[in-house]
């Protein structure tokens, strides 16, 4: 037997109608065409007065509660009626039971529903057209009529609202109270309040304001130089970005880890006679978990996982050859061992057994290389022991880089060497450590590691406290290529994959190439990489991109206070370029456009680490009010309104702390870009308007 919307909607309310609830309303919600898309349950319980309106739909399975999943917005009440009386004046009011009101005496009224939920519907279909609202006489009536006002004024509307105040409503009295005081009530008594409207009042709204006050100098975050990029790569991010809808930034530094894990063991970059290294990369994407990093890694990184199964499969025959090599090894270590003890027991000479021994103990087996590339949850020490002993090139890519600047290892006990060890891999130098004993001493040399992080700011803070400026100090940070991009949460609505993926198939084939060339490796385990020098045109263009940057580090330079960071970035753009010019399959010199797409690459980190340590050096205070403010900003932008609720701000924004958003709101309320307006359910944020006039950037 099939259920029927009502009997559903009698089901679904059963539990509140045996509280002693009534059924007040079921109201339908519809597309264009006028056809159910889901309805809203309202009960009222006739003592209390107390009232449970909740929403149901139907999917394959019946009726279940909530809303169907929309993208942009659900739509407005009534919506078939809108659409169809495109000439007439559209009433706006909170709660589906007035809009029925309106609409019954021959008005056209819609609403988004209860007093919260203005910026979670569909408003174009009133884009341009002329509409009235009629507010509850109440603090949330008033927040609900003027994020309506600020959104549809945004779409060009022509907005007017019923001055309730001269009505002589109580508090908390709305249109039905109006109605019930004037029973035979119609349309045309409704349109004459007309003379009680106020039009376009946002702009009191806005002259009510102070001019904000500057919160801090804050630098502007630049487009990502995508088109920057080779052909190869740049149509690979394309193709992920558009998919997996993460940052731009974070799915290129994908891509780039990738680069520099297949190529750091193959070759070496020159900058003139005596300034050369390797060309690994270290990236670090400063945002929340959730960006979707992880999925980025895994498609870029998709062809050295296969090449590293590969090899581990490869690898078990010679394991397992080793393993009988070591134990007839160490049969004869022990056979010598007892022929000695014997020896020994009997007064005779062991010189000839202890010369054996000495010999044998030169004919230890080695175990085997196996390459593995990829490394997660490494220790800084665990990890150079590994490129140390098992294979000198990997990279440590994680979605979590807590693990790496969050572990014992960065213990203030030990950072400091962590960091030493850490900034000797990217430089490519030796690295040794005397622990006492042979099995906890490194010496490290030849090795190339990759690193490609994400961490939370948050995190990065900590990791900033507890370094107690050895971070900074030491140059660790300074060797990052940095990226601190906007989150695209809320905004990533599904998209198919592109059949075949070719951009990212041809990616991963080139990425398969390089992992197939033989690595130079000594006998000694050290790797050798042959050295990629600069054409005379890219010596040139480098020589003048560092001579640009080294004349800003200066005091009162542009790039003074991150002077650490600078001094590496043409480090950097000479390391990008050479794996550019790898990557395109020529190992010949490193050419001008190769050498011009990294530098615009290098720039823009720059201009990041810019704007990230700019913030940092401010007050947790102060730095939380900025990272607040940007995203109130950005919200009340897309969303076309200036209101934000603090609970939706809490749940979404970048304070999830109450104690932290408290302090931040108060610091904006200060300084005049924002308002808190309190009722009895809720807060509600106010954003100054001038701050989404002219760009936010007061």
């Amino acid at each position: 037997m099939i259920e029927t919307v009502k009997e559903a909607a009698k089901r679904l309310a059963g539990p509140m109608l045996n509280k002693g609830f009534k059924a007040a309303a079921l109201h339908t919600y519809t597309d264009a065409g006028g056809t159910p898309v889901y309805w809203r349950i309202r009960c009222k319980h006739p003592d209390t007065k107390e009232k449970w309106i909740r929403p149901f739909h139907q999917n394959d399975n019946g009726f279940e509660f909530g809303e169907p999943k929309f993208t942009g917005g659900k739509p407005l009440y009534a919506l078939h009626q809108v659409v169809s009386n495109l000439d007439t004046i559209i009433y706006i009011v909170e709660g589906e039971q007035k809009a029925d009101a309106l609409n019954k005496l021959g008005l056209v009224a819609t609403t988004s529903g209860g007093a919260t939920s203005a910026d979670t519907t569909a408003w174009e279909p009133l884009r341009g057209r002329s509409v009235r609202i009629f507010p509850d006489n109440d603090d949330a009536g008033k927040v609900y009529a003027e994020t309506v006002a600020s959104i549809l004024l945004g779409m060009g509307c022509t907005v007017s609202y019923i001055d309730v105040d001269k009505l002589g409503l109580d508090t908390g009295d709305d249109v039905m109270e109006w109605l019930a005081v004037h029973p035979k009530a119609s349309a045309a008594d409704i349109e004459a309040l007309s003379i009680l409207a106020k039009v376009n009042a946002a702009k009191d709204y806005s002259e009510s304001w102070s001019s904000p006050q500057p919160l801090t100098v804050k630098i502007k975050p630049e487009p990502y130089p995508v088109d920057a990029l080779p052909n190869t790569i740049r149509e690979a991010v394309a193709e992920v970005a558009t998919f997996v809808q993460a940052p731009l930034p974070l799915v290129a530094s994908s891509a780039l880890t990738a680069i520099s894990i297949a190529s750091q063991a193959l070759v070496d970059v020159q900058r003139d006679e005596i300034l050369f290294g390797p060309t690994s990369l270290f990236l670090l994407g400063i945002a929340d978990s959730g960006e979707r990093k992880t999925q980025a890694d895994k498609m870029f990184a998709k062809a050295i996982q296969d090449y590293q199964d590969e090899q581990t499969e490869a690898g078990k025959i010679l394991w397992a050859t080793y393993k009988a090599n070591l134990e007839a090894w160490e049969a004869k270590c022990g056979g010598i061992k007892d022929a000695i003890r014997q020896f020994t027991k009997r007064n005779k000479s062991t010189a000839d057994l202890e010369e054996r021994f000495r010999e044998l103990e030169k004919e230890r087996p080695e175990p085997p290389r196996i390459p593995k590339l990829i490394r997660e949850d490494a220790t800084p020490e665990g990890l150079a022991k590994k490129l140390q002993k098992d294979w000198p090139s990997a990279g440590v890519v994680s979605n979590e880089a807590g693990i790496v600047f969050g572990a014992h290892g960065m213990s203030k006990e030990s950072v400091m060497r962590n960091l030493a060890l850490l900034n000797k891999l990217w430089d490519g130098g030796r690295y040794q450590s005397d622990r006492g004993d042979e099995e906890r001493s490194l010496d490290v040399r030849g090795a190339r590691l990759t690193m490609g992080l994400m961490i939370q700011e948050v995190t990065l803070r900590t990791f900033f406290d507890q370094s107690k400026g050895l971070a900074r100090g030491s140059g660790f940070l300074a060797r990052f290529i940095i990226s601190w991009p906007d989150s695209t949460m809320g905004s990533r609505f599904y998209t198919p994959p592109i059949e075949g993926s070719p951009a990212l198939s041809k990616f991963n084939q080139r990425i398969t190439e390089l992992l197939n060339q033989p690595v130079p490796i000594n006998e000694n385990g050290i790797l050798t990489p042959p050295i990629l020098v600069l054409t005379t045109e890219a010596k040139s263009a480098w020589v003048t991109f560092h001579d640009a940057i080294e004349a800003q580090l200066c005091d009162g330079g542009e790039l003074h206070d991150i002077r650490d960071v600078a001094s590496k970035t043409a480090d950097n753009a000479v390391r990008l370029a050479a794996l550019f010019q790898l990557f395109e399959g020529a190992s010949s010199a490193i050419g001008i456009n190769a050498f011009d797409s990294a530098s615009r690459v290098a720039a823009w980190h720059l201009n990041e680490a810019r704007r990230f340590f700019g913030e940092l050096a401010l007050p947790v205070e102060l730095a939380d009010a900025a990272r607040l403010d940007s995203w109130l900003i950005k919200y009340c932008k897309r969303k076309q309104t200036c209101f934000v609720g603090k609970n939706h701000t809490r749940q979404h924004g970048p304070l999830r702390s109450g104690a932290a958003l408290d302090n931040a709101l108060r610091e904006l309320s200060d300084l005049d870009r924002i308002q808190l307006v309190k009722d009895q359910k809720c807060m509600t944020i106010k954003v100054n308007p001038a701050l989404l006039c002219n760009g936010g950037v007061a």
